[in-house]
């Protein structure tokens, strides 16, 4: 009797997740079908099927938004920026969490804080400006870079689940701290770690606010800035532009779908100690 009576539940759960799904599904089938779409059909049946296949539209879309002199930009700012920030995080979190350091429950709280205070753009373009760091890769890469709230947040509960013993039989043994944090804890925190890195490549491969703020020259442009060739002044090509779109998008996909694993241990990890 008491699976009967659940069913009504378990199909409610069930609808409800099939409508996020389509909600979260269905901007992304529309670009897609978007992408393969000639000009005059978008035109005509903008939300209709395609029935053009115009699959040459990638390859367009590739060579007018110049994105191979970009990628290489985008690719470097990804990689050091996502490890400058996830081992500035972890440095941080991680005597946070076990209280190794003076006030940690005030520091946390301020970390805490963090996540909802804006972001001090104006104080930053200052300094970038007047250390002459301005429209320069690593001056770009250093606005890029720094301790989210976010993950120390993340990290902190992660770490928790950790048992304390595993520092007390380093320190037996000599191990040094900074060794035992990157040889020790970066290993069992992998899927935090994993999960973390995927939010922070998000957020510097899809950056086009401050890309356009920092960067001004074209040879330091980052992959986002060739999208801006699809709009005009007076009309916006929007089959390339989707196709743009799902070029960008594809290897933050790739990366997701590989990792997808170690994101769901990690947030259900750090979830459950926070």
């Amino acid at each position: 009797m008491g699976k009967i009576k659940n069913i009504p539940f378990r199909v409610f759960c069930y609808v409800l997740m099939v409508v996020f799904l389509f909600i979260y599904l269905f901007p992304l089938f529309f670009v897609a079908n978007t992408s393969i779409k000639s000009a005059q059909d978008y035109m005509l049946h903008p939300t209709a099927l395609t029935s053009t296949w115009q699959f040459g539209n990638f390859i367009t879309a590739w060579n007018k938004a110049n994105f191979g002199a970009y990628i290489g930009n985008s690719v470097l700012y990804t990689a050091v920026c996502t490890v400058a920030s996830l081992l500035l995080s972890l440095l941080i979190a991680f005597p946070i969490s076990r209280k190794y350091i003076p006030c940690a429950g005030f520091l946390y709280l301020l970390f805490l804080c963090g996540l909802f205070l804006p972001n001090g753009m104006i104080p930053t373009f200052q300094m970038v400006l007047n250390m002459g760091l301005y429209d320069t890769k690593i001056g770009y890469m250093l606005v890029m870079t720094g301790v989210n709230a976010t993950s120390v947040f993340f990290f902190t509960g992660y770490f928790k689940s950790i048992p304390r013993e595993l520092d007390e039989a380093a320190s037996i043994d000599g191990c040094g701290y900074l060794r035992y944090v990157l040889t020790c804890i970066v290993p069992l925190a992998q899927p935090a770690i994993v999960s973390m890195g995927m939010l922070s490549m998000i957020g510097v491969w899809n950056d086009i606010v401050s890309s356009t703020i920092y960067l001004t020259s074209e040879a330091n442009y980052n992959i986002t800035r060739g999208l801006f060739v699809f709009t005009g002044q007076y009309s916006n090509d929007w089959t390339l532009t989707a196709a743009g779109l799902l070029i960008v998008a594809a290897p933050l996909i790739v990366v997701y779908i590989f990792g997808q694993r170690y994101i769901v241990d990690g947030v259900m990890a750090g979830g459950l100690k926070g």
